[in-house]
């Protein structure tokens, strides 16, 4: 009696076994057909004609790309895309298959060639790290803005930094980087668009900061030495 109930327990613990296999397999089978989906979808559109940015620029306006990538395409609730970080395969399988809140885009409302199209159109844009080369800054329109701005909030009145933003002053990396970064930050920290805060404004807060001396090193602050 004793023999046959263990052997009940074996065959069910190898019946349980065959079916949880089983389940697994159907996962990385279905998990491979995506993956074959999408490599499917980014060579059929890489395939489409060169895309028309004029085009684009209507198919960003009537999808309403700009509600959540700002009107420019330099990010807002959604990352920035203007120009587009990746290749135009990549950019297939972000619209087709796209990953966070973005809803995913059909070639029945999408077709192939509009979003070769909407690719040309943002690649016609240039980075706002590119546009910090040429410009110069004023340092006292910049520090009329980064207090308008509620800059101080978060990194101090002179950028010396605070409980929510770190020292800002004087910028430890160059304009282009600091461009590059308050269009598409990391951490808590909003986005800002060129619409909120202009190239110009950037550059002129940029050369506020500079003009704040660094604090001294510890060794040189007596009480602290004490």
């Amino acid at each position: 009696m004793i023999d046959q109930k263990r052997s009940g327990v074996l065959i069910a613990r190898v019946i349980s076994r065959f079916f949880l296999l089983m389940a697994i397999g159907v996962v990385i089978l279905g998990q491979t057909s995506v993956s074959a989906q999408n490599q499917k979808a980014a060579a059929k559109a890489g395939a489409a004609a060169p895309g028309n940015s004029d085009n684009g620029k209507m198919v960003f306006t009537s999808q309403n790309c700009g509600s959540c990538h700002g009107a420019d395409a330099q990010g807002g609730v959604g990352p920035l895309i203007g120009p587009p970080p990746g290749t135009m395969a990549q950019f297939v399988v972000s619209v087709r298959q796209p990953t966070g809140q973005m809803p995913a885009y059909s070639d029945k409302q999408v077709s192939d060639q509009e979003i070769a199209d909407l690719y040309a159109y943002l690649k016609t844009m240039g980075s706002p790290a590119q546009a910090a080369v040429t410009l110069t800054g004023n340092a006292a329109h910049g520090k009329q803005i980064f207090t308008s701005y509620g800059c101080y909030q978060c990194h101090g009145y002179v950028g010396q930094g605070g409980a929510a933003g770190v020292r800002i002053a004087p910028p430890p990396i160059s304009l282009k980087a600091v461009m590059a970064y308050i269009r598409q930050p990391t951490g808590q920290m909003p986005p800002y668009t060129s619409k909120v805060v202009s190239d110009q404004d950037v550059a002129d807060i940029y050369a506020y900061l500079q003009s704040i001396p660094a604090p001294p090193p510890v060794k040189d602050i007596p009480l602290l030495n004490q």
